[in-house]
Formats: C-alpha cells, sequence, structure tokens
C-alpha cells in the first residue's frame, strides 16, 4: 500500500511540473520586448513611504536614472504617516528633482483604504499619467523598467502588468528568500499563462488608470493586507486583460528580512491573504501534503530509503520549474543556492502553516485584524 502512495506523490509531482512549465511558456510567449511608441504614454509612479527614511533616496535616484522621457513622468511619494524623517527626505528629493511630487497622509484610515491600499488610492487620484507604475520605497528598479513595463500596455486590453522582485543578497539567509522570491513569482506567471490568478507583488505592478478608476480603485475593493492579489483578481474579474512578465529588465530588488521573526511576519500576512485564492489555495495545500503524507508513509513502514528519494522528487521538480526563470531573469548566480533553498523552502512548510491560527497581522509598524 505504501508504494502505491509513493508512485501516487510522483504522479502528483509531474502534473505539478507539467501545469507550471505550460503556464510559464504561454505567459513567456505573450511578453513584448521591443519598445514600439512612437509617442510615450505619461507615466506616474507611486511610491508609498512609511518610515523609510534609510532606503527613500536610493529607490527615487533608480527611478530617475530609468530611461523614459522625463516629460512624461511624473513620481509620486506618499508620506503615510511616518514618524521618522521621511517627509525631509521626500521633500529634499521633491526639491532636486521637479518631476517629483510628495503628498503626507496624517491620518489613520478606516474600511477599505486602511494601511497601504489607502495610500495607493490616494496618489493614483490625483496622478495625471495614462499609466500608473508602482514600486515600494525599499526596491531599486534598472534603467530599462518603466520601457518594460509600459510597453505591455501596447494591446489596449491589457489592464495590469506584473513582474518579477528579487532580494538584495548577501547573508546564507538573502540568499534563500531570493530563490523563494523568484519562485513565488514564477509559479504567479504561470497562473496568469493559465488564466488562473495565483499572486503578485505590489512592489512592481503597472496598472492602466482607465482600468484603475473601472474598478472603483482600492475603494471599491474589499480590503486585505495583500491589496496586490486583491486588485489583480478585482482586474480580471472586470474583464481586463493581464500580463506578468519575467525579464531582467523588469526585474526590482527589493531588501529582505533581516530576522526570522520577520520573516515569519510577512508570510503570516502572506497566507492570510492567500485565502482569498479559495480552491486554488487548497491545491497548493494538496501539492504539499502529497509529500508530507508520502514521509510518514515511508517512516511508518521504515522504508528509509523511500524518504530521500521523496525529497528528492520535490526538489527536482521544484529546481525545473525555478530554472527557466532564473535565466529569463539573468540570476544563474542563485543557482548555487537552489538546492538548500529549496529544502528550506520544504522544511518551512511544516512550520509556516501554523501561523494561520493567528489572525492579526502585523504590517509595516500597524496591526489589521
Amino acid at each position: 500500500m505504501s508504494y502505491l502512495v509513493y508512485i501516487a506523490t510522483a504522479i502528483i509531482y509531474a502534473i505539478r511540473i507539467t501545469i507550471f512549465t505550460i503556464g510559464l511558456r504561454i505567459e513567456r510567449k505573450r511578453t513584448v520586448r521591443t519598445f514600439h511608441y512612437t509617442v510615450y504614454p505619461s507615466v506616474s509612479i507611486v511610491v508609498p513611504a512609511r518610515n523609510e527614511e534609510s532606503t527613500l533616496r536610493e529607490c527615487i535616484e533608480s527611478l530617475i536614472q530609468c530611461d523614459y522621457p522625463k516629460d512624461n513622468l511624473e513620481i509620486i511619494i506618499v508620506n503615510d504617516r511616518s514618524t521618522d524623517k521621511t517627509a525631509e527626505m521626500a521633500h529634499s528629493l521633491a526639491s532636486t528633482y521637479s518631476h517629483v511630487k510628495v503628498l503626507h497622509l496624517t491620518e489613520e484610515r478606516s474600511g477599505n483604504l486602511r494601511g497601504k491600499p489607502g495610500a495607493i488610492h490616494h496618489a493614483i487620484n490625483v496622478a495625471k499619467g495614462d499609466i500608473i507604475l508602482m514600486t515600494d520605497a525599499d526596491c531599486i528598479v534598472p534603467v530599462g523598467w518603466m520601457q518594460m513595463m509600459v510597453q505591455q500596455f501596447k494591446d489596449i486590453s491589457i489592464g495590469l502588468v506584473a513582474s518579477f522582485t528579487t532580494i538584495k543578497t548577501g547573508s546564507v539567509f538573502a540568499q534563500m528568500q531570493c530563490v523563494e522570491w523568484v519562485l513565488n513569482h514564477t509559479m504567479a506567471s504561470a497562473g496568469i499563462g493559465l488564466k488562473q490568478p495565483l499572486g503578485c507583488f505590489g512592489n512592481n505592478l503597472a496598472i492602466r488608470k482607465k482600468a484603475y478608476n473601472d474598478i472603483g480603485g482600492y475603494e471599491g475593493i474589499p480590503f486585505s493586507v495583500t491589496e496586490d492579489l486583491a486588485l489583480l483578481q478585482t482586474i480580471i474579474r472586470r474583464g481586463w486583460e493581464v500580463r506578468y512578465i519575467g525579464d531582467a529588465q523588469s526585474t526590482v530588488e527589493t531588501l529582505p528580512c533581516t530576522t526570522f521573526g520577520e520573516y515569519v511576519q510577512q508570510h503570516h500576512r502572506w497566507l492570510r491573504g492567500g485565502t482569498a485564492l479559495g480552491w486554488r489555495a487548497a491545491v497548493f495545500v494538496f501539492f504539499s501534503a502529497s509529500m508530507w503524507i508520502s514521509f510518514l508513509a515511508a517512516i511508518i513502514s521504515q522504508n528509509w530509503l523511500m524518504l530521500p528519494l521523496i525529497l528528492g522528487i520535490r526538489l527536482i521538480g521544484d529546481l525545473m520549474v525555478l530554472t527557466p526563470s532564473l535565466y529569463a531573469i539573468k540570476r544563474k548566480d542563485l543557482f548555487p543556492w537552489a538546492l538548500l533553498a529549496v529544502f528550506f523552502i520544504t522544511a518551512l512548510e511544516l512550520v509556516i502553516p501554523f501561523s494561520l491560527l493567528k489572525k492579526e497581522v502585523v504590517w509595516k509598524g500597524q496591526l489589521f485584524r
């Protein structure tokens, strides 16, 4: 009987690999990589900042260096109730660069506009651009980021574009996080290819302002601690097309969690928001559970040789899914860490889900229930 469990696990993971590989290939083929505009669309970049005095300048200066016409560009920094010197830093940048604007939010918000969604919504309401790009104040963007993101909107049916984010590496812990982020983006991109939204990351998003207004913005979306997923799902439900591009030119870099506690908080937020995936979330649980059931079967039957084989199936499967993205975003330097990272991610599947027992989410120093 235990051998039937092992065979079933192998089949399940073969299906997993096939599904994500097909979805990823579909989405890769739809990416526009040649800039066609003769008249550049107007672009507004929204950068929400809450206590980001140490990172804001580097973020804005990376945006300034992008190869997009400055006459068609505005950068909106949203100082969201910061208690450090974020406001002073933002005004310094605005005085240096004429197309940088600063908005200040001083009051706590309620309802759908609590937290980050309210900051983004406030900025988009005053933004002049036809295309809204979003990143976070602790991110660095590459020179070709704006052009790569904007050119996907050449098709007027496109409402939202997402792309990859990597982690600034240094420590072993940061390397593990970077591989995990690439794997998450890969699966999310494959989901879009298969018309099954699985998620995206709000620090590397673009939306057509017409599409944002069409859905009523964040004011019209029920509050979520994963506001990016909520936005993605609503855009798709309203009939807009989405693209999820994996390319070095559009890959943003952000900072890693520095402590394991911070890392658990981050994943707790993702898990709480991810419950909105419904049956799709159940499929992910099924994939993981199948492996751990096989592990349990091997231990009960004392078939110790099966343990490394089962783990090997998981590791090889995830590496096969991950590899095309590492090439696409030109991060082959992560290959030496990939095996260890997948092992790390697999082990955490036994720990992180228990965080769902806690309903309160801590996010940017704020508590959400």
